[in-house]
């Protein structure tokens, strides 16, 4: 948990259809004692863009479904003693408004928290999961659009997991008919990315 932490992981397999479009660290928010540092991935589903662009004719190229895997760490590293369920509301509460932040300069409006829960992650630890619905106004009538945030400790490092994807079929939104990436209905989108939540380490 201190200093600069390494990029978290997903195993190869699951990111068929995601490309990293970027990594990096900086300072994620500020304790009393100590600076959270986050190695960041953040990855891209081009597949899904590439389609709506050909299925528009270019009048639509935009990021409909993605997805960001960070470790964090602290520098100077946290006083002897210190429990990680000491910090983990604070660090909860920290990634659900970093979260919001991004949403918004995604350009997402009336972004509303929906919902909470709780899932196991490969570490055999449970993150705690936020929804939140709101509306990207990419095409006439605003997009509905759902983003999570998850949160957890595996009893050394801090992770949070963020993501999100249209609330309907893109096939539907935009209507168009270009194949299998654009009929993904929000279910299989969140199924997916819970699927990727669960593997990152």
């Amino acid at each position: 948990m201190a200093g600069t932490p390494e990029y978290p992981s997903v195993p190869s397999e699951k990111l068929t259809d995601w490309e990293l479009v970027e990594e990096g660290t900086e300072t994620v928010f500020k304790l009393p004692a100590a600076r959270v540092v986050g190695a960041t991935r953040q990855y891209e589903d081009e597949q899904m863009r590439r389609a709506v662009r050909e299925a528009t004719d270019g009048t639509i190229d935009h990021k409909f479904r993605f997805f960001a895997a960070t470790k964090l760490g602290f520098d100077p590293m946290l006083p002897p003693g210190t429990l990680p369920s000491m910090i983990l509301p604070t660090m909860q509460s920290e990634a659900r408004k970093k979260f919001k932040r991004r949403l918004e300069n995604r350009g997402v409006t009336d972004i509303r928290r929906a919902r909470t829960e709780r899932m196991r992650v490969r570490s055999g630890n449970r993150a705690r999961l936020t929804r939140y619905d709101g509306t990207d106004p990419v095409v006439d009538g605003g997009l509905p659009v759902t983003g999570w945030v998850g949160v957890w400790n595996d009893g050394t490092d801090f992770y949070v997991v963020t993501g999100g994807y249209p609330g309907v079929p893109l096939a539907d939104a935009l209507g168009v008919d270009n194949g299998r990436s654009l009929d993904r209905t929000p279910n299989e989108a969140q199924t997916e990315l819970f699927d990727l939540l669960r593997d990152v380490q």
